[in-house]
């Protein structure tokens, strides 16, 4: 492009920009070469004072095959009242056009236009018009299209054949792959990706091992495919075996493993993606951004947001959403609300991270108000935006403005509320200690209850200790997931709250009837760009013995100001001492110690939980931060906690 300006200069200077061909030429290149710039080549183009059948099309096609090829119907309009004649390679484009957007109605006058021009007997348009009906979802017109052209090419028979494929019609994408006169490498691959769209993976596998020949994305649109029936490491064989890798193949494993909860594998890809010299797209950074922030990785994300910077990547609304996201769930808000700020273009999707972002960091404040600044712009919200309203009102106890926010959905947006606006609503109740008003909610849903929905409540009967409606909250969520064992380990501890020790014990001993287990506390934190996980009395650290001295050092300083071990929720029948080692080596304590002896003096702990942090661990982590003058932030299930000078964030309302 630049030298390209240079030769567009010179022409100008020298009056060569008025012979059509000349600048015919300067238009080609701007708009259909790799290297051109689309909104250059539309400055061009309105600089021709004629212009002929070739630069129509030309700027036309520039537009159809890019990812906004919405002005290149425009265009097709202002070309016919222009006077100037259309021909064989104009339909084509516009059409392309078409099926990019789904637009039924245009593809449908734009037909009309072919049928009168004479063109309908034109390959080019008849294998458009079979991709644009069946992008469009009308199948049997893309098929009567399909059976009543006269000249058929390898183009048409994979336009239909993709055309089922897409609309899920595996048997009847079949019969056209079977029919087929020839089959190329397209067709092989559409038919093997159609089988793994919709999970038949042993389908798909016999016609990849039937392959006469296979290209690389044969190989890619196998590897996604058992990723997305979740056998990942059948994925991975696969990514090992391939002769060549392409970018897409190196993303596609790298996303298979973010999308899986194999976190760590995929930036341990990501490293082996760089280190072989292959420079990743957006989807690869906005899956490993997703995989950083999963595990709370934050080093690792930072120098992933350098990466972007040097490499000029632009930073659009996916890039951008999934920096604001990653540095959120890192605990670090301020850098979340920088990469908002900075964005020059924002969409609901931008807004809605940074929304919920702030909710989870226990800036309910600031996510309402930055709400109502969403509306302001014009920006309409989503459903994950309310989610994230809904979530700020409920970290900030503003019951009666979750409640107005709930209506104000259905009534000035037209969106009805789904299963995770109702959990919402009742984690907002439930933690406010309105109990009953929250199972009347749930009773009263116009869908059935999920597993979540009921846990957030029993969660609340926890808060609050109240063991009735705990008890009845078991039942229906014993139906739903039978083989739980932590939905009976937080009944038993509602009982244990309740001093209702006999009962706890009978919860106990069903456990150990049913060989039931209570999901494990895992912890994990980044120290120099690796994440350290830690389970329930982990011993496997490679600096376990130091850890534990500390453990025994953190003991001791906390019991010399008043630290009491809250052992309640032991259920064992065993001594008190060991009731306290017991609670003194959950993994989230066991993070912190090692935090303490592994990074240095002033700078924070960053923990991620995967469980609730327990009433115990949340004591200990305020006395910890003012002891040893140590900001600890520690995400949970539900909320983020910034322990500093012996209080947290959540002022104990989580």
């Amino acid at each position: 492009m630049h030298q390209l300006l240079q030769i567009h200069a010179q022409m100008i200077r020298n009056h060569f920009f008025q012979d059509p061909f000349a600048a015919t030429k300067i238009l080609e290149f701007c708009a259909a070469s790799a290297y051109g710039n689309l909104h250059y080549a539309h400055k061009v183009f309105d600089q021709i004072p004629h212009p002929n059948t070739f630069a129509w099309n030309t700027i036309i096609r520039g537009y159809a095959a890019s990812p906004f090829p919405k002005p290149s119907l425009h265009l097709f309009r202002r070309m016919l009242g222009s006077g100037v004649a259309t021909n064989s390679y104009t339909y084509p484009f516009v059409v392309k056009a078409c099926a990019h957007l789904s637009a039924l109605e245009e593809g449908q006058q734009i037909h009309s236009f072919i049928l009168k021009s004479g063109a309908d007997h034109n390959v080019f348009s008849v294998n458009g018009l079979i991709h644009m009906y069946a992008t469009c979802g009308e199948v049997d017109l893309a098929r009567r299209m399909f059976d009543t052209s006269p000249d058929r090419d390898l183009v048409s028979w994979n336009s239909m054949l993709s055309g089922y494929v897409n609309c899920g019609l595996t048997a009847s994408a079949r019969h056209v792959f079977d029919e087929m006169p020839e089959r190329g490498v397209i067709s092989w691959n559409a038919m093997i990706n159609g089988y793994s769209k919709c999970n038949e993976m042993d389908s798909a596998r016999e016609l990849f091992d039937r392959m006469p020949s296979r290209n690389v994305e044969s190989w890619n649109t196998l590897i996604a495919g058992y990723a997305k029936c979740g056998l990942l490491d059948v994925s991975r064989s696969l990514f090992d075996e391939m002769p060549t890798r392409n970018v897409i193949s190196w993303s596609a494993m790298i996303t298979a493993y973010a999308q899986g909860n194999r976190h760590n594998e995929a930036l341990a890809l990501f490293d082996e993606m760089t280190n072989a010299g292959v420079k990743p797209n957006w989807a690869t950074i906005v899956s490993v951004l997703s995989a950083c922030a999963h595990l709370g990785a934050l080093e690792r994300g930072r120098c992933i947001h350098v990466y972007i910077d040097r490499s000029k990547m632009k930073v659009d609304s996916i890039i951008g959403t999934a920096l604001i996201d990653m540095y959120a769930k890192c605990g670090c808000i301020d850098s979340a609300c920088g990469v908002f700020d900075a964005m020059k273009s924002k969409d609901v999707f931008s807004w809605t991270a940074m929304i919920g972002g702030l909710a989870v960091n226990g800036y309910g404040g600031k996510a309402l108000e930055l709400f109502g600044r969403m509306e302001e712009a014009g920006v309409r919200p989503n459903e994950v935006t309310f989610v994230g309203v809904l979530c700020a009102c409920s970290h900030g106890g503003l019951v009666q403005t979750a409640r107005w926010y709930f209506d104000s959905m259905r009534t000035a947006y037209g969106i009805e509320p789904q299963i995770e606006h109702y959990g919402c609503m009742v984690d907002t109740l439930g933690r406010a200690g309105l109990l009953e008003e929250a199972l009347s909610l749930v009773q009263a849903m116009p869908v059935e209850p999920n597993s979540v929905l009921w846990g957030t409540l029993l969660g609340a009967c926890w808060i609050h200790g109240n063991a009735n409606i705990g008890e009845y909250v078991v039942e229906h969520l014993a139906k739903l997931k039978p083989d739980d064992g932590s939905v009976y380990v937080l009944l038993a501890n509602i009982y244990a709250t309740a001093g209702r020790w006999d009962d706890a014990k009978k919860i106990r001993i069903f456990m150990k009837s049913k060989g039931m287990l209570k999901s494990p506390g895992r912890s994990s934190m980044e120290v120099e760009g690796i994440v350290h996980e830690f389970y329930v009395g982990d011993k496997l650290h490679p600096r376990t013995e130091e850890i534990y001295r500390m453990l025994d050092e953190i003991s001791s300083r906390l019991k010399l100001v008043g630290y009491v071990p809250n052992t309640t929720p032991v259920l064992f029948d065993i001594e008190e001492e060991e009731k306290e080692h017991a609670i003194s080596v959950h993994s989230e304590k066991l993070a912190i110690a090692f935090g303490l002896i592994s990074t240095s003096a002033g700078s924070p702990i960053r923990i991620v939980k995967n469980l609730r942090v327990c009433r115990d661990c949340h004591t200990a982590a305020k006395f910890i931060s003012k002891v040893y003058d140590r900001e600890i932030i520690v995400r949970d299930r539900n909320i983020f906690h910034y322990f500093k000078d012996g209080s947290c964030s959540c002022r104990d309302y989580w």
